[in-house]
Parts: C-alpha cells; sequence; structure tokens
C-alpha cells in the first residue's frame, strides 16, 4: 500500500473504454454480415466469437503474443479488403475470399486493440476500475450496433463506422506515447483513417446512386433503386448484397418476370405445365414476396397466395413495383413466418407452391426440414408441384432437398437456367418435386427436367438435424 501509483487520468479511462468498444462494434458487425449474406448457421456465429475471445487469452496472457510491426499493418490491409468487397461490383466474392478476409480482419483487428489494451493495464490498485472500464466498452459496443444502429441508421453502417473508428483510436493511442515512432505511427493511422473513411464514403456514395428508398428494421436492410435508361429502365430490389427482384419500367416490359422467375425458369415452367392441365383458374402459392415477380404469372380466375415475413417488404412491393397490382389474379398476402401460418390454415389446395423466402445468401434452415416438407404437400393438390429454389453462391443445396423428396417418396427433378440479358432473367437452379415420374413426362418439362444428382451425402435434414458445414461450395 506504500508504493506510488498515479490516479488514471480521464484519458486512460477513454482508452479502457474505446478499445474494447471497438472490438465489441467490429466483432457483431462481422458476424451480421458473415450470417445474413452466407448463412445463419453456427459455425458462422462460433468462429468470430471464438477469435474475439482468443485475442483476449492471447494478449493478457503474455506481452509477447502482440506486435505491433505485425497486426497493425494486417488489420489496415484487412479493413480495405473489407471496403472493396462492400462495394456493387466486387460483393459476389467466393466464401474462401470472404472467410479468410473477416474473420482474419477481425482476429487482427481485435489483437490491436486488445493488445493496445494489455498495454494500458495500470497499477494493481486501479484495476478494478480498469476491468470496469472494459467492460463499459465492450457493453457499449453491442448497445451501438444491436439497439442504436437499427434505430438511427437505414442502412448497415455499423461495419464501415467500426472500421474508420478502430483505426481512429489506435492513432490516438500512438499519439498518447509522445515518442518519435509513435507519433509516426500516429500520424500515419490517421493518414490511413482518413484513406478508409474516403473509400468507404465512395462505396456507400455508389450504393446510394440512383437510390429511391433505404429502409431497415429487425429483418432486413433493402435498398431500391433505379438503373438503366429508356425501354430497359428497371427498378430494382437488394437485401444485402442479393438482388431480390427488379421490374422494367416501360409498359410494354413490365409485366415480364424478370430475375429468377422467367418463362424458361423451373417456377415459371410448373405454373405453366399446371395451367396447361387445370380445367379452369389455379392457385399458385409463394413462400417469399420479393417484388411480387411470381404475381404476374396469375390470370383471371388464378389465385396467388404469398407468405412474407417481413412488413417492410410487403410496402415495398405495392408502393415501388407494378406486379402486385397489375395482376389479373386474386392477390393474398399472408404476413408472418411461412410455416408457422401454413401449420395453424386448412390446406390450401395450391397448384403450384414455389419455396424461395432466402435472405440475401442466407438461408432460413427450418423452411428446408422433412417437416417443413410435409407441411408443404399438406397444402399441395394430388398432382402439384413444389418449386424449391436453390441457387445459392455458398450452399450446395441440392443434396438437401434431394433427401427430403425421397424420404416423402416423391419425384424430384432440377431445372438450371442461364441467363438471358435481354429479358433481363439470371440464371436459376429450381427443383420440382410432384407425387410421380408422369408429371415430368409433360411436354414443358420432358427436355429441361434433369434427375438430381447430387454430389455430397449430407444425410436428411429434421428439425432436430440440420448440417449447413457439409454443403458449403
Amino acid at each position: 500500500t506504500a508504493e506510488a501509483a498515479a490516479a488514471p487520468t480521464g484519458s486512460d479511462y477513454a482508452v479502457w473504454i474505446a478499445l474494447p468498444a471497438c472490438a465489441s462494434v467490429l466483432l457483431l458487425a462481422i458476424t451480421s454480415h458473415l450470417s445474413q449474406n452466407v448463412a445463419p448457421m453456427p459455425f458462422l456465429w462460433v468462429l468470430p466469437l471464438a477469435l474475439y475471445l482468443l485475442t483476449f487469452i492471447l494478449c493478457f496472457e503474455s506481452s509477447g503474443w502482440y506486435q505491433r510491426w505485425l497486426f497493425v499493418p494486417v488489420m489496415i490491409l484487412a479493413f480495405g479488403g473489407m471496403g472493396i468487397t462492400l462495394s456493387r461490383d466486387y460483393h459476389n466474392q467466393p466464401l474462401w475470399i470472404m472467410l479468410p478476409l473477416f474473420a482474419g480482419g477481425l482476429f487482427a483487428a481485435c489483437m490491436v486493440c486488445h493488445g493496445e489494451l494489455a498495454k494500458a493495464k495500470p497499477h494493481p490498485r486501479h484495476l478494478t476500475a480498469y476491468y470496469l472500464m472494459m467492460s463499459v466498452g465492450g457493453a457499449i459496443g453491442g448497445l451501438f450496433v444491436s439497439l442504436a444502429a437499427p434505430r438511427f441508421f437505414n442502412d448497415l453502417y455499423e461495419l464501415p463506422i467500426g472500421i474508420v473508428a478502430t483505426v481512429l483510436v489506435v492513432a490516438w493511442v500512438f499519439a498518447r506515447e509522445r515518442t518519435v515512432y509513435s507519433d509516426a505511427a500516429a500520424r500515419g493511422s490517421l493518414a490511413l483513417a482518413a484513406v478508409l473513411a474516403a473509400g468507404l464514403s465512395y462505396v456507400y456514395k455508389g450504393l446510394a446512386e440512383d437510390t429511391r428508398v433505404v429502409v431497415r428494421n429487425f429483418y432486413a436492410a433493402l435498398r431500391v433503386h433505379d438503373s438503366g435508361a429508356d425501354d430497359n429502365a428497371m427498378r430494382v430490389l437488394t437485401h444485402g448484397t442479393i438482388t431480390h427482384g427488379k421490374q422494367y419500367l416501360s409498359a410494354e416490359k413490365r409485366s415480364w418476370p424478370t430475375t429468377y422467375y422467367g418463362r424458361k425458369s423451373g417456377v415459371g415452367l410448373a405454373i405453366e405445365t399446371q395451367r396447361s392441365i387445370a380445367a379452369g383458374g389455379i392457385k399458385i402459392g409463394v413462400v417469399g414476396l420479393g417484388v411480387g415477380t411470381l404475381a404476374t404469372y396469375g390470370n383471371d380466375g388464378d389465385t396467388v397466395r404469398i407468405y412474407e415475413i417481413d412488413p417492410q417488404v410487403v410496402d415495398l412491393a405495392r408502393k415501388e413495383f407494378f406486379y402486385l397490382g397489375d395482376s389479373k389474379a386474386k392477390i393474398e398476402i399472408a404476413l408472418g413466418d411461412a410455416r408457422l401460418s401454413m401449420s395453424n390454415e386448412a390446406a390450401q389446395h395450391f397448384d403450384v407452391l414455389a419455396i424461395d423466402a432466402f435472405s440475401s445468401d442466407s438461408i432460413p434452415v427450418h423452411l428446408l426440414t422433412l417437416e417443413a416438407f410435409k407441411t408443404y404437400f399438406k397444402h399441395i393438390k394430388p398432382g402439384g408441384l413444389l418449386a424449391v429454389h436453390i441457387s445459392n453462391r455458398h450452399l450446395d443445396l441440392q443434396p438437401v432437398v434431394a433427401e427430403a423428396a425421397k424420404a416423402l417418396n416423391k419425384t424430384a427433378r432440377l431445372i438450371d437456367t442461364d441467363d438471358e440479358e435481354a429479358l433481363g432473367t439470371y440464371g436459376a437452379t429450381w427443383v420440382l418435386i410432384g407425387d410421380s415420374v408422369e408429371i415430368f413426362n409433360h411436354e414443358k418439362l420432358k427436355e429441361v427436367a434433369e434427375v438430381l444428382a447430387p454430389t455430397r451425402s449430407v444425410g436428411l435434414w429434421t428439425d432436430n438435424f440440420s448440417d449447413v458445414y457439409r454443403i458449403l461450395k
């Protein structure tokens, strides 16, 4: 007790709060980015958290693990790479680039934050305040991402804010040391923070070009923007890094089904096949509204029932796009989780039921289990078709759907189409599932429907078992 120990200054307290706050913001923002654009699976929650906690262990176990000369440059390079992948031109990167970049960048950034935090540890007399401020900082970061950002931002700005804030805080830490080396490092960090801020501002300014609406809620950040000109002018809805629908604006073309739902796509052929078989109007079920593209297939006497969990999507589809308003069919929208809604309602007797409820490239696993498929077929009339959209950059969903069809003693066929730029359609992969092989002998299907040939075995997904890790491409 006789040992002299200078009381911490206000600057010390601020550093003890700011460093863990930046690490916490990056942990949550990067986890959210990976989960929304790949899959909401435990692997992509646990990996960032494990790396975050590991940096605490390494930095506080020994001063030898954290080396400024190594981790600060790696952090800056990773931040630059993240900024590039956030741009519209480079966001569609394969998993082998995205996962090491974001996970490695998080590890390097947390090593810097926690390494500098460990260096700032005070005399033992003041450790209580030190650890309390560290906890306060982590809590502030979590509250910012979880509560403040969704309330005050209309887009996912917490990741670029976390990147720039981390570099600024590190520059401040360097400047506090008042040495020739640290002063130079501080100036360099400030310059890099300015470059990163300018680059990220340019990226988000590019995303904002021709943007009509940007909205955000618990489920998603959605952006509506216009592109093209004259007869090729289109309105586009994006969710995360994925286009969730677009529509031509000209009166001549705005009834065209675009993106993944063209006339030659699996779902388009399924609807036209059932129409040619039915004596009168048909009933189409859709899980996942998007911009309402599939409503354009509805004719007089048809019913299109759409299940959508996000009320924000419904508002945008009605206000910004024309498919729902222009459709000749009766449109019904069931707001809420599709599987729960179907479980609680009487059989709908769908001629075609389309499953396309993906958020960005993330998949709702509970819509792909055996129990979910049993629910779907409760609502599909005999001879009807279930159409499952399995296009995905990162996940191979074909074996999952194949196992479910096999377990239910159904026949499944794959329809894979290519881009047709003139029609505004993308390459899409759909799996059609019917009661028997006879439906696939129909003239509209027999030339294009292929037998499923999954290249891996994943086991049957149920509500008690699913393994997204094994279907990573």
